[in-house]
């Protein structure tokens, strides 16, 4: 079965613009990923959540805001920018953005 033929999950996460929102935006409050999530804020928080166990998101105080954290990729996670695009390296996986 090819790539095109797989069922379209309307619930799925789209990883790439995730990353892409974490990558090219810099530190950003979970309300302002909400957009690239499609998702409500505490499904946003939750997966954060998860993607910080996993060590592959950061959290800080929001110097701006005391009320909310910010969140980025973690440095373990490179951004290179390529000719055909920015490319996330995980080290087991590659994502181009």
């Amino acid at each position: 079965m090819s790539d095109a033929a797989l069922p379209v999950n309307p619930n799925a996460w789209n990883e790439d613009l995730i990353y892409l929102a974490l990558a090219a935006g810099g530190p950003q409050p979970a309300g302002d990923l909400i957009g690239a999530s499609g998702r409500r804020l505490d499904a946003t928080l939750k997966h954060l959540q998860t993607l910080r166990e996993a060590g592959l998101v950061t959290l800080r105080e929001n110097p701006g805001d005391g009320r909310k954290y910010l969140y980025a990729l973690t440095p373990n996670v490179p951004l290179k920018k390529t000719d055909k695009g920015a490319v996330l390296d995980f080290g087991f996986l590659t994502v181009r953005l």
